[in-house]
């Protein structure tokens, strides 16, 4: 939901201290690659454990050409669909001219060096799909810090290089993400048994811990972001404090101090919905719940929403409420899409 909100971009509208406008220094996406990960290790991973390894391999790399697929068809829609609308100020930046050569398009597309639309990420799980099969070998093998020192290298020896453009980097960088995720749902049992046998002070002590830390930095993080829009201009020395410190947290490199916020608010945010899940399912289960089990059904139809949104209305209107009807209008035709099962048979769940 926050990484539609996000996207849609009506702001004000009444839901920005939820997402933060996807301007603070942790966003969803990172959120949405961990629990992507888990879910990975678990059905594919802990779940399949008795089943033979190429059984396995075999579901990997069927779901990662589905997903390739998927991303290369996305593209090329956006793409040619784009190209109705050059003069359109909502449309999305980043879009390959028609007066190029339309196989360097065709190229570029299928190797990933052009990337263009609302669902891009759909690239990246392809890519960590593709070599799940490597590192569920490994932590079937019990090697697990194989699969962390691999990727651990990957990330510290490219995590800052840039190659055609910084968003194409992200493979190097955000696949730490997906593999410590991987890693975390291979042994999420004997994970939950560790945590259990700790001391019940000692548990309360590292959730109270961080909790509050989550709670403070993302204060500051929302204060320092947008204080000054909330302020007004005596609040400038917010905005360059922040302009100071952004590198630190810079999205496509995914430096260790945004990984390290990252894993402070998702730490509190599990313990939160965790703590009150029981009325978080009760209240919201009927919009989450769908979202959840075919997240990246959601993740494909949200791009194309967002996509012909911004082409009839480029910039959010002057009032927060009907910011605020425009965003949950677009939440819930992602929902009915959902409901109605609106092209699921081709679009992977």
């Amino acid at each position: 939901m926050a990484i539609i909100l996000d996207h849609l971009a009506f702001y004000p509208n009444g839901l920005d201290w939820w997402t933060g406008r996807g301007l603070l220094y942790v966003s969803a996406a990172e959120g949405f690659f961990l629990i992507s990960g888990i879910v990975l290790g678990i059905v594919r991973g802990s779940k399949l454990i008795d089943k033979p390894f190429l059984h396995v391999t075999s579901l990997l790399l069927k779901r990662a050409l589905q997903l390739y697929i998927t991303a290369i068809v996305l593209m090329f829609f956006f793409t040619f669909v784009g190209w109705l609308f050059m003069d359109n100020p909502g449309l999305k930046a980043g879009i390959r001219l028609p007066t190029e050569n339309i196989w360097d398009i065709i190229k570029g597309a299928l190797t990933f060096e052009y990337i263009y639309g609302w669902a891009d990420y759909l690239r990246l799980y392809a890519i960590f799909i593709l070599a799940s099969p490597i590192a569920m070998w490994l932590l079937r093998n019990k090697l697990w810090y194989v699969v962390m020192g691999i990727s651990l290298f990957i990330w510290t020896q490219f995590h800052n290089s840039t190659l055609e453009t910084a968003e194409l980097s992200q493979v190097y960088s955000w696949q730490l993400i997906f593999f410590g995720g991987l890693t975390i749902g291979f042994h999420w049992n004997n994970i939950k048994r560790w945590w259990e046998n700790v001391r019940l002070p000692i548990r309360k002590a590292i959730t109270i811990s961080t909790v509050s830390l989550a709670a403070v930095t993302m204060v500051a993080s929302f204060v320092l972001v947008h204080g000054e829009e909330f302020i007004g201009s005596s609040a400038r020395f917010l905005t360059d404090i922040n302009t100071a410190i952004e590198p630190l947290f810079n999205k496509e490199e995914l430096p260790m101090t945004r990984i390290a916020l990252f894993m402070i608010w998702f730490g509190a945010s599990f313990w939160l919905f965790t703590r009150f899940e029981a009325p978080i399912k009760r209240w919201f289960g009927w919009l989450l719940l769908p979202f959840g089990h075919n997240s990246l059904y959601v993740y494909t139809m949200h791009a194309i929403l967002v996509f012909f949104v911004h082409l009839l209305i480029k910039d959010p209107t002057g009032s927060w409420v009907v910011n605020f009807l425009l965003s949950v209008t677009g939440v819930m035709l992602v929902w009915l899409a959902v409901r109605y099962k609106v092209l699921m048979k081709i679009i992977p769940r």
